[in-house]
């Protein structure tokens, strides 16, 4: 420990706390082992005295620190607690400092004589290296704390979350409007023209599908695992170029888990999780007896396919399938949403039922947006949402399609803030 003693006798005491997550939202709990106090015996002459300790937080290792703040002074004095990155030189979003919500006092404040403030704050470090931060406090004698550069006051506040799961699940009953769970499974989804269903992923906005049992490996067990879809498009592309409606070789499956997943950030990555992924598919679609949302769900998870086209497939990031498509419509005052759910997809385009698509978040009208669902009687040919609402066919080597990658979150990851809307986005962390 490197101490400073301008301000006479002063202890500091940290100590290193486990942290892990309640079911109330975005809380932390600690538990206390032992508890060392600092006291200031002298007011200080100078505007800003420091006294900090050097730590080392391991990879992946989240710690809670405990400053307890005494003092002993005659006057009143302020106090602030501060972090000095060392190693790396800068913090990073896999570097996340900030005041714990279960802290009694602030990490800024004053002390009158003879009072004192209990501190806790959180470092944790998300990285695959070892990381060093130096942490103390600033004394000053006003409210104005001049710290020397490269020392930044603990302000923010650090949130241990509730699983995303449970939380958009928790959301279904008070949120009729924008949330639904009608689907054969019953999973939860999202609905309507534009409801908070947000999320900031790789620093970028992406929408929530909803929440789906899902497994990661074939035959292997089930977890709730929350489904996201990237809001804006990644380009135009051919979801296969050589033709062929074999999603495990597509083109634009390889690129997708290749370059696009290499370019995600560190830490995106480490919320993604391998998931199967159905691979059923139909020749018939064009009628109220076979072109539903729900007989989509049906041949989504059959295993109708192309002569030795697989039926399932193991991997991290794909596309909607059809029946997202049909079930994110939340209908509108002409044709509401069960009037939307017993028309077949093919022949939403239709002006009658413009209710159906115009209220869907995931409907594009500028765009033809590509799924993973193959057509079954031919070799080449994939299923659509055509830019005027309808889900139809298309040759695989068509180029003028959109891609918007869709991903399975693992089964562990929290929410840590956010409301959902597109200006406050809920932020996850794993």
């Amino acid at each position: 420990m490197k101490k400073n003693y301008l301000l006479g006798l002063i202890v500091l005491g940290l100590l290193s706390l486990s942290v892990y997550s309640t079911y109330a939202m975005f809380t932390a709990s600690v538990e206390t082992n032992d508890i060392v106090s600092l006291s200031a015996s002298t007011l200080p002459t100078e505007s800003e005295i420091v006294e900090y300790e050097r730590l080392t937080i391991k990879s992946k290792e989240k710690k809670v620190i405990e400053y307890t703040v005494n003092n002993n002074t005659n006057n009143s004095l302020y106090y602030g607690v501060w972090y000095e990155m060392i190693s790396p030189s800068s913090i990073n979003d896999d570097i996340v400092i900030g005041k714990s919500e279960d802290t009694t006092s602030d990490t800024l404040g004053q002390l009158t004589r003879g009072s004192n403030a209990k501190v806790l704050f959180v470092i944790e470090n998300k990285t695959d290296s070892n990381i060093v931060v130096n942490v103390g406090v600033g004394y000053s004698k006003t409210s104005s704390l001049n710290l020397p550069t490269n020392r930044y006051l603990i302000t923010e506040v650090y949130s241990s979350g509730i699983l995303a799961t449970e939380y958009i699940e928790s959301l279904l009953p008070s949120n009729p409007t924008t949330m639904n769970n009608d689907d054969p499974d019953g999973n939860v989804r999202y609905m309507g023209a534009d409801p908070n269903n947000y999320v900031s992923f790789n620093n970028e906005l992406w929408r929530i599908i909803g929440v789906f049992d899902v497994a990661s490996t074939y035959n292997g067990p089930t977890e709730k695992r929350l489904k996201i879809i990237r809001n804006d498009s990644i380009g135009n592309m051919a979801w296969d170029s050589y033709n062929t409606n074999d999603w495990s070789k597509a083109s634009s499956q390889t690129h997708l888990n290749g370059t696009y997943f290499n370019s995600l950030t560190s830490e995106a990555k480490g919320l993604i999780g391998d998931a199967v992924w159905n691979l059923g598919g139909t020749a018939s679609y064009t009628s109220a007896s076979n072109g539903l949302p729900s007989h989509f769900y049906g041949y989504e998870r059959g295993t109708t396919v192309y002569s030795g086209r697989p039926t399932y497939w193991v991997g991290k990031i794909g596309l909607m399938y059809p029946s997202d498509y049909g079930y994110a419509t939340s209908g509108g005052t002409t044709t509401n949403r069960a009037s939307c759910l017993a028309k077949e997809m093919y022949n939403w385009y239709g002006s009658s039922y413009s209710d159906c698509k115009n209220n869907d978040y995931l409907y594009n009208s500028s765009s033809y947006q590509w799924t993973i669902t193959p057509y079954s009687s031919v070799s080449n040919f994939v299923f659509y949402v055509y830019s005027a609402g309808s889900v139809d066919i298309l040759y695989a080597y068509n180029s003028s399609n959109s891609v918007s990658p869709v991903l399975y979150l693992a089964s562990t990851v929290e929410i840590t803030g956010g409301d959902g809307s597109s200006s406050n986005p809920y932020t996850l962390s794993l």
